[in-house]
């Protein structure tokens, strides 16, 4: 064998190399997707179909691990569902609650009604987000109503609007929270309307869900409907939800944040509504820029998390969620084509410990069994080392 065929042979070789190592790093990221990229073979209108672990590319024995770790750490999860691909892959129950098992939402409510608002917009029942909320909430008898006025409909859905409100640092069982004077109250759109205002509306972000049952009044005057009758036609009918409970004020009107009860399979429909950016089987529910602009949360809150238009997010993992108190999560994860829920009954409300079972286990999973401290690692060295290789390949070939 010549010198110079040797040669070629050698280059041969290591350019097939460099490509099978392209070829490699390519396909063990091939299931990151977005929503916007994916034809979905049904709809689960009528309910969800499953699929098993391998058929959508999960490693279903991380998923086995994170059970054992609920378990050994005695996580009060109540329910956890994994959809991938658009198929319910994992749904567990515990606690004797079972998928008949209706369950409140808490905080969760308010994504909903945000997408509410989102919907009545692009009706044209509301100008924009940047209405302000005395064009419909304006009773001259209210106390301090004057120093409202430039409060806007962004400022409650992200909670900014300057109003005097105590419900995080202190308990919901101490009479001085503030939902619970509101609760307690006889006219709760009244009792929020007649807060002191602490800061400049737009400046200061302060957990307020007086503000977010505001937008529920809002809805009502705005389009005539009540929340429960517009979130019906528009959302809950052509998604196929049905066994439904929402809570109401004294007057009526359906709590903006929080006692909203639905099944886990219909709370995994909404995030799946979401994660196909607002389609559902051919129709647009709610817009793809609103979609956009309530999940692209801009203000931070705490280490990790951001808030949006009452969706949270964890910028760093590129994936939003639906939070209510004591767990209940609607997790929503386009770069895999997953939702997950979860119902909870757990008063350490730690969502740091929640988001780990997300990041370590799930996604992990979703990542066809990668270990995420190594196979990343190998990802990041092959890329440049195939690339390196088709180079010097170039190079040698140039050389001849």
């Amino acid at each position: 064998m010549s010198y110079i065929y040797t040669r070629k042979l050698k280059v041969d070789i290591i350019f097939l190399f460099a490509l099978f190592l392209l070829f490699f790093s390519f396909f063990t990221n091939l299931c990151v997707v977005t929503g916007d990229s994916i034809e979905r073979n049904y709809w689960p209108t009528t309910d969800w179909q499953t699929a098993t672990y391998e058929e959508v590319n999960m490693n279903g024995s991380r998923i086995d691990v994170m059970f054992d770790y609920i378990d050994y750490h005695s996580y009060d999860i109540e329910s956890l569902l994994i959809v991938k691909d658009g198929y319910l892959v994992t749904e567990e129950y515990f606690q004797g609650y079972t998928a008949d098992t209706r369950h409140v939402l808490w905080s969760v409510t308010k994504s909903w009604m945000s997408t509410l608002i989102g919907i009545a917009i692009e009706e044209g029942y509301i100008d924009s987000v940047d209405q302000k909320i005395l064009d419909f909430l304006y009773n001259a008898s209210i106390p301090n109503i004057d120093l409202k006025e430039n409060i806007t409909i962004s400022h409650l859905l992200t909670m900014t609007s300057g109003m005097s409100w105590n419900e995080v640092d202190v308990s919901y069982a101490d009479p001085s929270n503030n939902e619970t004077q509101m609760v307690a109250s006889d006219n709760w759109v009244e009792y929020v309307l007649s807060s002191k205002m602490d800061y400049k509306p737009g400046t200061t972000y302060y957990y307020n869900t007086g503000g977010s049952h505001l937008l529920s009044a809002i809805i009502e005057k705005a389009t005539g409907y009540s929340s429960l009758e517009y979130a019906t036609t528009h959302i809950f009918n052509p998604l196929g939800i049905t066994n439904i409970s929402w809570e109401q004020d004294p007057q009526g009107i359906y709590f903006g944040g929080a006692g909203l009860e639905l099944l886990p399979r219909d709370m995994a429909k909404f995030g799946f509504l979401f994660l196909n950016n607002g389609t559902w089987d051919g129709t647009q529910i709610v817009s793809q820029e609103w979609v956009q602009a309530a999940t692209n949360s801009t203000i931070d809150i705490m280490s990790e998390f951001s808030y949006g238009y009452q969706w949270w997010s964890k910028p760093s993992k590129n994936y939003y969620f639906a939070s209510g108190l004591y767990l209940q999560l609607i997790i929503v994860i386009p770069e895999y084509d997953l939702v997950v829920t979860i119902t909870a009954d757990d008063h350490t409300n730690n969502i740091y410990t929640y988001t780990e079972l997300i990041d370590s286990f799930i996604v992990a999973a979703a990542k066809q069994g990668y270990n995420p401290s190594t196979t990343e690692t190998t990802f990041i060295f092959l890329l440049p080392l195939s690339s390196l290789l088709i180079i010097v390949n170039i190079i040698i070939k140039r050389s001849r």
